[in-house]
């Protein structure tokens, strides 16, 4: 069984729409760039939007609609998944995905 670590946290900011911030790092806590992170929209597990980390392994993604959303970073060889990450108007979701090595399948679909 592959273990999937990840830390959620919620700050508030100005911002007029919910966003989610966040990092991907692999296995030696080092940033990972490069990586395709998926955002779906929760309890639907429809995509909502896809990204790459930049070089220093951080990742957003803006102007979402208030609700709950997964996140889910995958390589060739590993994946991180979040917890549901509840965003709303005037709040920023900050997520930490650390990349464990091994078989990954969608805990979203």
């Amino acid at each position: 069984m592959n273990l999937v670590m990840c830390l959620s946290l919620v700050l508030a900011v100005a911002s007029p729409t919910p966003e989610i911030l966040g990092d991907v790092v692999g296995d030696n806590g080092q940033a990972v760039p490069g990586v395709t992170i998926s955002i779906v929209s929760l309890p639907s597990s429809q995509e909502a939007s896809r990204t790459e980390s930049r070089a220093d392994g951080s990742f957003d993604f803006t102007g979402l609609a208030s609700g709950n959303y997964g996140l889910e970073a995958k390589t060739k060889s590993a994946c991180a998944m979040s917890s549901a990450v509840s965003v709303h108007v005037g709040f920023t979701a900050i997520v930490h995905l650390r990349l464990i090595k091994g078989f990954c399948s969608s805990a979203f679909s």
